[in-house]
């Protein structure tokens, strides 16, 4: 139970106390993390059906935005402005590295975190108009959540032993990342099997979020010689939006 509220406790600000915990706990906490995309989805939804009721389409889109980085923190967006920031930083490693851990955001990180937010709701709206918002949000918060235990496993830290990477990269365990992909898989079934289109959507959304994923990591790599938490943060968002993007693709059936 205790990982359980670390889960919940570290990915979002919902009212679970204080839960304590040292790396290996934190580590084995990762594999619920779907759980928490679900309790994020279930969250953004209800925003997004409040804001129709009270309002209308696009305010209801902004409203699920707002409640989608509000229950998060900002968390993963802050990952992502950080990595924007580096991006735009020229010169070594270390340069990059320092930009990214400095509080102050730039104006590179600025301007690509509002186009990001500007760019999700109108995917959020895309898929309303498609019919497949639910799903869509629903899909996008547990299949952008699942594969951190997996990069948490498996990649290489640019700091090993330092930073939250490197503090939890030397207690994770193989059972952990592949519990989260059992958990992931059943929470998403239903919308996936929902029709033949939701499982081609779905399918797309996991294949091409994947490849992203891939991609976006490999590219710090080779900037900064790793990984480190701001590029996990980014690769969530990276995955979400791609979710978005195919759950609102119009099929040609």
């Amino acid at each position: 139970m205790n990982e359980f509220r670390l889960a919940f406790s570290f990915l979002t600000r919902l009212p679970v106390g204080s839960p304590k915990g040292g790396a290996a706990e934190h580590a084995a906490s990762t594999r619920y993390y779907p759980v928490v995309g679900a309790v994020v989805a279930l969250t953004v939804i209800g925003a997004l059906l409040g804001g129709a009721w009270c309002f209308d389409r696009t305010v209801a889109c902004v409203l699920a935005v707002i409640a989608w980085m509000g229950i998060t923190g900002g968390l993963h967006l802050d990952g992502l402005v950080d990595c924007f920031d580096g991006i735009a930083t020229p010169g070594a490693a270390d340069r990059r590295l320092q930009a990214m851990k400095d509080p102050n955001v730039g104006g590179i990180g600025a301007i690509g975190a509002a186009l990001w937010l500007m760019l999700k709701v109108a995917l959020v709206a895309r898929c309303l108009d498609a019919g497949t918002v639910a799903q869509a949000i629903w899909c996008a918060a547990i299949f952008a959540r699942a594969p951190l235990a997996f990069e948490l496993t498996e990649g290489e830290p640019v700091a090993p032993g330092r930073g939250l990477f490197g503090w939890l990269h030397g207690e994770m365990r193989r059972v952990d990342w592949l519990s989260a992909a059992m958990i992931a898989s059943f929470l998403l079934l239903p919308a996936a099997g929902a029709s033949a289109a939701m499982l081609i959507r779905v399918t797309l959304g996991a294949v091409f979020g994947a490849a992203a994923s891939l991609w976006w990591h490999l590219s710090w790599y080779r900037r900064i010689g790793g990984l480190n938490g701001d590029v996990l943060g980014g690769a969530v968002e990276i995955r979400e939006l791609v979710m978005l993007a195919a759950m609102g693709i119009a099929l040609p059936w």
